[in-house]
């Protein structure tokens, strides 16, 4: 709370309500001359001529682009740096725009310039509420399908940020850096940013004293965008547009063109000039807190010195390890779920092996506010079972954050995460029934033997009872792991119903199918109907036509085997194999 307080007033007493007078775009000719303001090394802000050369008319609808071409030592015999997005531009004292768009290969340092006018209107915006249509996507959680969904947002992120009408023409890329994170978990990121630098913080920058320059933001000053914080940092960095009283404007072009957000704003520090051949960026580092990203839009970035954002909290304890990790990740229906992912992957590539045989037990819990919460609690084993588990996380915060039903809010995020270096795999070898017929709710004694990876034999046993049918009837069980009474509900249950009501796809996840498990389900050859994620078995025919009649095929289905009872069996390692077996009722 202190802190709080003393980070309030000292961002009010830097924010200044002068701010620079506006050029229209109107009064802008070509041959006009100016200068601008970046900063190229540290945090003193350097200024270089620039010449108006001309325009792009309709850049979008209802947006122009101007066109500069720059002059500056630092800029010779390349283009434009990455990192320059939204350095401001003056004629005569008075703004004109920001940098924020380059020519793709271009031997001279030649801008594309957002106007000055159509930054600000990014104040002006409504809050709307971003989600993903996600109503036409199965609930999923096979392999395939959460492939299909990392794929869904890594398209989703690099459509929006590298997004240009022009095509020879493309948004300046924004300074990525990062601390303590391993790069290639990171790699999906890359086509959006520059490449990633890990930078400490400046020396002069000391814990717990308070500095107001720390806090001063001027036009041209470097600034930051964290997505990740704690423990370890990923962070965006470019330049500061303008600054209106406690409103700021940056880049001059999308952070994600996501609209209404809540993401931290961050001072940043220039480290140094990195010239390339084919496009020369800065290196930056993130520094303190100043306010508030509100609006993330085509024209540019807009915040507020002063408020603080909402970030989810994200722990994890390496058990084994007896390692704790804190950070918090921005609250984002498109980002939450990628961070979270990656987030999980760097702890678990840095303090784990990365490649290689390996096993992970997980315990964890999703917290979300006036909901019940998702429980979390399998193994996941093999060569690829970090990322089986920092996928599966990603779809579920993908489903959980777009849903349709109501805005949810996750309080935090928990794991419990054990490893070992071994493979943890049991075949079902064998699996014995004592008889193949029964008296309705007679037990039915199954006696199961497992093959482990080193050959191993294990031998489980387990009663369920047989169903209550008529005599002579016949009913079948199915012994299997996850994946194959997947198939088989697949293969039963043909419904493209998604679980519209929140509180429906929270149960349909907590009822996920682990690893580690094995599952009875005991079925009969009666037809039974699939409606909104229930199975009604055993309906009255009156009743199943006025079913059948009244809802429409995308929320029901008809289904061959009714499910009579199910059971599982939780067992030290990842399950594989499947057996089914043909049982009767005894005549009385």
């Amino acid at each position: 709370m202190k802190k709080t307080l003393i980070f309030l007033f000292i961002i009010f007493l830097c924010v200044s309500s002068s701010h620079s007078e506006i050029m229209k775009l109107a009064d802008i000719q070509p041959g006009m001359q100016g200068e601008g303001k970046t900063i190229f090394k540290g945090t003193k802000i350097e200024t270089f001529k620039f010449k108006v050369l001309g325009f792009i008319e309709k850049f979008v609808p209802d947006k122009n682009l101007i066109i500069v071409e720059i002059e500056s030592p630092v800029l010779e015999g390349g283009g434009i740096l990455e990192g320059m997005s939204g350095s401001p531009l003056y004629i005569n004292g008075k703004i004109i725009g920001a940098v924020s768009y380059g020519f793709s290969f271009s031997k001279k340092p030649i801008a594309g310039v957002t106007p000055i006018e159509n930054i600000i209107e990014t104040s002006d915006y409504n809050n709307q509420t971003f989600f993903i249509d996600i109503s036409n996507i199965k609930v999923e959680f096979d392999k395939k399908s959460i492939k299909n969904v990392v794929h869904l947002i890594q398209k989703e992120l690099t459509k929006r940020t590298n997004f240009s009408p022009v095509s020879s023409i493309s948004p300046i890329k924004l300074i990525s850096t990062n601390k303590g994170i391993n790069p290639s978990v990171l790699s999906y990121l890359k086509p959006m940013f520059t490449p990633l630098s890990n930078i400490k913080f400046s020396k002069n920058i000391k814990k717990n004293v308070i500095n107001s320059n720390l806090f001063k933001i001027s036009e041209g000053d470097a600034a930051s965008i964290p997505l990740i914080k704690g423990d370890f940092e990923y962070s965006a960095s470019g330049t500061v547009t303008y600054v209106d009283g406690k409103k700021i404007y940056l880049f001059g072009h999308p952070f994600f063109n996501l609209g209404t957000v809540d993401f931290p704003l961050h001072k940043a520090e220039i480290i140094s000039v990195v010239p390339s051949y084919q496009s020369g960026f800065k290196l930056a580092a993130s520094k303190n807190m100043i306010g508030t990203v509100l609006q993330d839009r085509f024209s540019g970035v807009q915040g507020e010195l002063g408020a603080k954002p909402y970030m989810i909290p994200l722990k994890v304890f390496l058990k084994n390890r007896n390692r704790k990790f804190d950070i918090e990740i921005v609250n984002h229906p498109l980002l939450t779920p990628s961070l979270s992912a990656i987030s999980l992957m760097n702890i678990l590539s840095s303090e784990y092996q990365q490649y290689g045989f390996q096993s992970l037990r997980i315990k964890g819990k999703i917290f979300i506010e006036n909901e019940k919460n998702i429980v979390l609690d399998d193994l996941f084993s093999g060569l690829d079972s970090s990322y089986e588990f920092t996928n599966l996380i990603l779809a579920i915060n993908f489903f959980l954050m777009n849903n349709r039903d109501k805005r949810i809010k996750i309080q935090k995020i928990d794991f419990e995460i054990s490893s070992s270096e071994i493979i943890k795999r049991a075949n079902i070898e064998n699996v014995i029934i004592n008889k193949n017929s029964f008296m309705p709710g007679e037990i039915v004694s199954i006696k199961l033997i497992f093959k482990n990876e080193r050959g191993n034999r294990t031998v489980e046993k387990i009663n369920v009872k047989a169903p209550n049918l008529k005599s002579g009837s016949d009913f079948y069980l199915m012994v299997a792991d996850k994946d194959e009474m997947a198939k088989f509900d697949s293969k039963n249950i043909k419904s493209a119903y998604f679980p519209i009501k929140l509180s429906s796809l929270i149960r349909a996840i907590n009822n996920l199918r682990k690893n580690n498990r094995v599952y009875f389900k005991i079925l009969a050859p009666v037809k039974s109907l699939f409606i909104k994620g229930y199975e009604y078995s055993n309906l009255p025919q009156s009743l199943r036509n006025v079913f059948v009649f009244n809802s429409s095929s995308n929320v029901q289905s008809e289904m061959t085997y009714s499910t009579l009872m199910e059971y599982q069996m939780k067992v030290p390692a990842v399950v594989r194999g499947k057996k089914l077996f043909k049982l009767k009722i005894k005549e009385r």
